[in-house]
């Protein structure tokens, strides 16, 4: 893990006091090492600090090829090192290659602006072509990694770390782009990652950026598309294939001299992720971490219990999975104390959701931590879609029989019933469609969120929210298994997540590692024939028919709705917060801006938990930024 820097000044004089400002930023995380470059007009200045998490890191500086006129910055965990070092003509050996710098550079020189299509892992890395006089920049293909950057009368700036532009002077961070704000507020329909900072740019997955005297340029270098390799394999075939490249994934993403963690509920991404991990290092232990951590005792017990027996059940599978517990005050005193430590990222608020794991983390000396966010957007995904791709296709005998299979594993209506919505739905038109869906399901709740929400008219207006919404509810159905995969993996923010993990988990010096954000699996997964994905009407079903002998029959099988999730009072759980909320509210700058003027204790009431959540963001956002920070036009009404 690294934070990357690099600048392009118009003043040379000001290069190395803005280079050394920006790597000050990092100093949050205290890295085991900094490296940096000056090119020798003293216009570019370039850095690096990391954390040495494997062998690999311990030897990936900055690096420059002075011959090749190019110096590189990166934050990479290259996959494929055989693969290229092939298609490069050189051996693992070289010490030219030894580390993943060097590895993407040498692509560079090799393939020039298309070498990031070649390259799989997690990765974004900035480098200077002395030559052409620009900086190439690229960003893994989910976006796993993040890379932040802008031009100004100064010149230009890039790096990972959201705060170097502040603590650079680069710009000012008492501004705060206004439609960031009001989309945070909002949080109605997809989100994508963007900088509080109206100046700082995000670097799109999947893309290349380069910056010169004529400005910026970014290209798209990879989209998912569903592939014919392997149409010709059985459904054994394809299974044994998912397989294989599962257990690749998660074996890429192991490679640690520390101890590694993994998250650990009781569903079956986490639980393909831990067992395969336990399986490949044994005995060598994995620290594995479940929901907020909190040990059972007598008061917590009747919340938790049933939540922990199947967590414990696969525990019991693999002996070197350690379960890290704390005790309950614990989790409290961490989550508190959540705001105070996120100022240093300089205005990015992070998931704050996993505040318990700091000090269990740092005991054990952890700093990679598997996960298994993302697999239901595509290498687990349900299937349900085939549904409608049967019934596209006029196959109404293989529909039904799907509907009965689905049926009988309780998870449909009565099938005759539900052919005969389906046909309707077809020969209806859109518009009648949508009408119709906005009675029931996620169209029906995201619809009264936005009737109850508390900001005012006039900015939902500004920002054109309410259209935003309707397109995004009209376009949320898709008609094919592959439809739902692309929207669930580019529409509905997982980036997003990933991002704010990273930032949070940065702060407390370890990483994030999603096996089921591999490119080749995700490939193959996404070109699997839909019947298998729900195969006999068993949703998820080439995953679990994978996960045999890892984990439990009851998670490997089971509906998701079988998941047994915490049994917690939620009905006094949320009156309280909507107490404190109706408080808080009286109080806030930024509700007197923004909020409805006709905003009462009624309407609070009316609150579901998303929409509770969404009022209790702008209190949030309100308190990360204080009185002081947030600037006076977005406090005072106009």
């Amino acid at each position: 893990m690294s934070t990357i820097q690099a600048c392009r000044l118009a003043n040379p004089a000001q290069t190395g006091a803005t280079l050394s400002a920006m790597i000050q930023a990092s100093d949050y995380w205290t890295p085991d090492n900094h490296s940096q470059f000056t090119s020798l007009d003293h216009t570019v200045g370039m850095a690096k600090a990391q954390l040495y998490n494997t062998l690999n890191a311990q030897k990936d500086t900055l690096f420059n090829a002075s011959e090749f006129g190019l110096t590189i910055t990166s934050n990479a965990r290259i996959d494929n090192r055989s693969a290229l070092l092939d298609a490069l003509g050189l051996k693992a050996s070289n010490p030219c290659v030894e580390t993943d710098s060097q590895l993407i550079l040498h692509c560079y020189i090799k393939w020039g602006a298309s070498c990031a299509q070649h390259l799989r892992g997690d990765f974004v890395f900035i480098i200077w072509d002395e030559p052409q006089q620009k900086f190439f920049c690229a960003r893994d293909h989910f976006g796993v990694k993040v890379l932040f950057y802008g031009l100004n009368a100064q010149g230009a700036m890039i790096s990972n770390e959201h705060n170097a532009f502040f603590t650079s002077n680069w710009c000012d961070e008492e501004q705060i782009d206004e439609r960031w704000l009001v989309d945070n507020l909002w949080q109605l329909g997809p989100t994508d990652f963007r900088s509080p900072h109206p100046d700082i740019c995000v670097l799109p997955p999947a893309h290349t950026l380069e910056i010169d005297q004529h400005g910026t340029r970014l290209t798209q270098y990879w989209q998912l598309a569903a592939k014919n390799d392997w149409q010709h394999f059985t459904d054994k075939e394809h299974l044994a294939e998912l397989e294989a490249r599962f257990e690749k994934a998660v074996i890429r993403r192991l490679d640690s001299t520390y101890p590694l963690g993994a998250e650990l509920s009781e569903g079956i991404d986490s639980n393909g992720i831990a067992g395969f991990a336990a399986r490949h290092i044994s005995p060598a232990p994995i620290h594995t971490f479940s929901y907020q951590c909190a040990a059972l005792n007598d008061e917590n017990r009747p919340i938790w219990e049933d939540t922990y027996a199947d967590i414990e059940a696969m525990l019991a599978m693999h002996q070197n999975l350690k379960p890290v517990w704390v005790a309950e005050e614990q989790v409290f005193n961490e989550a508190t104390k959540q705001h105070a430590e996120y100022r240093v990222l300089g205005g990015v608020l992070t998931q704050g959701s996993q505040a318990s794991r700091k000090a269990p983390v740092k005991d054990r000396h952890i700093r990679v931590m598997l996960s298994g966010w993302g697999g239901d957007h595509c290498v687990t995904c349900p299937g349900d879609e085939y549904a409608n791709e049967l019934l596209n296709a006029g196959q109404l005998r293989r529909l039904y029989r799907l509907l009965i299979d689905k049926h009988n594993r309780g998870r449909g209506g009565r099938p005759v019933r539900t052919l005969a919505g389906l046909i309707v739905r077809r020969l209806i038109p859109a518009p009648l469609r949508f009408i119709l869906d906005k009675r029931n399901g996620l169209h029906a709740a995201m619809l009264f969120r936005a009737k109850n929400h508390f900001l005012h008219p006039k900015w939902r207006s500004r920002y054109d929210l309410d259209h935003k919404l309707k397109h995004f509810l009209q376009n949320y159905n898709r008609a094919t298994v592959q439809q739902h995969e692309i929207r669930e993996l580019f529409e509905i923010a997982l980036t997003n997540r990933m991002t704010k993990e990273e930032l949070n988990a940065r702060q407390w010096r370890y990483e994030y590692r999603y096996p089921m954000a591999d490119v080749d699996l995700v490939e193959f997964a996404h070109s699997l024939p839909s019947r298998l994905k729900i195969l006999n009407g068993i949703e998820r079903y080439p995953f679990r028919y994978i996960l045999e002998g890892v984990t439990t029959p009851r998670i490997q099988w089971r509906r998701k709705a079988d998941v047994d999730h915490p049994n917690i009072d939620r009905d006094s759980h949320v009156a309280l917060r909507k107490k404190r909320l109706a408080k808080a509210l009286g109080e806030s700058s930024l509700m007197r801006k923004y909020g409805r003027e006709d905003w009462t204790a009624e309407l609070i009431e009316s609150l579901d938990t998303i929409g509770l959540s969404h009022a209790e963001r702008m209190l949030d956002i309100e308190n990360y930024y204080d009185a002081q920070a947030m600037p006076p036009s977005f406090t005072q009404r106009t």
